[in-house]
């Protein structure tokens, strides 16, 4: 989704907090006679900042991705336009912390598109649960316990909708809500996307030898010709401290401005909110921003986040003028290339390629799963009808992308789509 809309006000404002107890199931004592005194389930929701300190230090124990660490979670709810407080979601068992949803509460817009196109945007109460927000390991029945809780949180008009921003398909909190929604509450159309991984081999020359024959020879030729045409003057930088922030953010804008990213509205942009996130992640030692120079000009860019042993793909793009070069992936590869050294290696287990998919990502990933991204609609009548709104947007949004999947033109309408954006923001 992109960055919401409106005007913020103050976090967790006539809001308090609410805890859920659902009835589990009675239980024999294991191994013996007779049942167990159940003991209910709880669900804490956190609405303000303040009573993030009754979560905190689970919270922290279970992080595993930027975007759900508190610190960066407490950045982005107090900078981002919209926002209206958070809306963090503990599930407890047996007085044993088990899982924390990450989400907020929101003014957004929901946009229906078709392709890059946006038909309509209209404006809703969105509680957003944000990608890489669900910590700790959620068994089965706190999963159906949790579901339970935002079904209230919608039922109780807190909100029109609520978004879960590329959740893992097949996981029990996905499944859980789809066998709790009724008709009119549910998404006929989640968007499924692929996701993509790579574990970092132990050597470069494992590295290279992961890769087909057809992928080595190209690579090895454009990288030949990039240094033979420019006389060997092409140099990867890394910057990672906040003494770096400014050269850094200042070279990746010259080459994101370029984009057909920019045209489109995403990726890398310079803006306070990117500042904030950057200067947070340079002082934690997370900041990882890999910038290819050739002739001392930047001409590709690679954006990421180093956390937990993993290196986050955040944003990347390249200059049209160097398209020849491929300089995109003559950057991924250098820098791969430097993450197998054994200094490195030892920090860095595993590369995170982000939302989406991509060819890039195809060829070198060796690891992938399916996120899902949907909505769940309130059952009121603002909720009913943005519901009836947006599924035959999303029925011929769908269909049109299964026929050209099918039929094979889709890279092709989607190459020809950038090329005309990118066109455009030249101009």
């Amino acid at each position: 989704m992109p960055p919401p809309s409106g005007t913020a006000r103050q976090a967790g404002e006539d809001f308090d907090m609410r805890t859920v107890e659902v009835q589990d199931l009675t239980r024999p004592f294991p191994g013996g006679s007779g049942y167990a005194t159940p003991v209910p389930p709880t669900v804490i929701t956190a609405r303000t900042i303040s009573e993030f300190e009754e979560i905190r230090d689970a919270w922290i124990k279970m992080q595993q991705h930027p975007n759900s660490d508190i610190d960066q979670y407490l950045i982005m709810t107090k900078s981002l336009p919209g926002v209206l407080r958070p809306h963090v979601v503990m599930v407890h068992r047996n007085g044993q912390p088990e899982a924390i949803l990450v989400g907020r509460l929101e003014k957004t817009r929901i946009n229906l598109r078709l392709g890059y196109r946006n038909v309509l945007s209209p404006q809703v109460r969105s509680l957003t649960f944000i990608y890489g927000g669900l910590l700790g390991r959620l068994s089965h029945e706190g999963a159906e316990i949790l579901a339970h809780a935002i079904l209230t949180a919608l039922n109780g008009k807190e909100a029109d909708v609520a978004f879960f921003n590329h959740l893992r398909a097949g996981s029990p909190l996905y499944d859980a809500l789809r066998r709790q929604l009724r008709f009119l509450s549910r998404d006929y159309f989640p968007m499924l996307q692929e996701h993509r991984a790579m574990t970092v081999p132990g050597s470069a020359d494992e590295f290279w030898h992961r890769l087909s024959p057809k992928v080595r020879k190209n690579q090895r030729w454009q990288a030949k010709k990039l240094l033979n045409d420019h006389g060997g003057d092409v140099q990867v930088r890394c910057f990672r401290k906040p003494g770096e922030l400014n050269p850094m953010i200042r070279d990746v804008e010259q080459v994101a401005a370029k984009t057909y990213q920019r045209g489109l509205g995403v990726g890398f942009a310079d803006n306070e909110i990117t500042r904030s996130q950057l200067k947070l992640k340079a002082e934690k030692g997370w900041l990882r921003t890999y910038v290819l120079y050739v002739a001392g000009r930047p001409c590709a860019f690679w954006l990421g986040t180093l956390y937990c042993g993993t290196f986050h793909s955040d944003s990347m793009g390249y200059d049209p003028e160097f398209s020849k070069y491929s300089p995109g992936m003559y950057l991924i590869i250098r820098i791969i290339e430097g993450f197998c050294e054994r200094e490195s290696a030892a920090e860095i287990s595993a590369i995170d390629f982000g939302l989406g998919d991509a060819q890039y990502k195809e060829m070198l990933g060796d690891i992938h799963w399916n996120d899902v991204s949907f909505y769940v609609f309130a059952r009121s009548s603002r909720g009913v009808a943005l519901n009836v709104l947006r599924t035959p947007v999303a029925l011929v949004d769908q269909t049109s992308k299964s026929v050209l999947q099918k039929t094979q033109l889709i890279q092709r309408v989607k190459t020809a789509w950038r090329n005309r954006v990118r066109n455009e923001n030249a101009k």
